[in-house]
């Protein structure tokens, strides 16, 4: 693997602060697996004309949705949203 890393933006309070410490584990297992797949993905840089930074993705395991950016020439994705359903929510029909 070619050393690819994530982290919060704009940071972890705004992105998981409100979160139990069980949902946080989670979303940064989720994505260290991002990153460790995107390293086997991408190898060097983005072609010339190719931009650097992809579109807005998502990723849903479980209770959890990730929406995330992979950016190719710093090696990193970039958690940006996370929304998990705790399980006493999991029969509720609302938001």
């Amino acid at each position: 693997m070619n050393g690819w890393t994530w982290e919060y933006m704009p940071d972890a309070e705004h992105v998981v602060g409100n979160l139990e410490p069980e949902a946080k584990r989670g979303v940064e297992r989720l994505a260290q697996r991002l990153a460790d797949a995107a390293s086997v993905r991408f190898i060097g840089d983005p072609p010339g004309g190719e931009p650097a930074v992809s579109r807005l993705r998502d990723h849903a395991e479980g209770r959890l949705i990730v929406w995330y950016l992979e950016h190719r020439a710093l090696r990193e994705i970039l958690v940006v949203r996370v929304r998990y359903w705790p399980e006493s929510d999991s029969g509720s029909a609302g938001p």
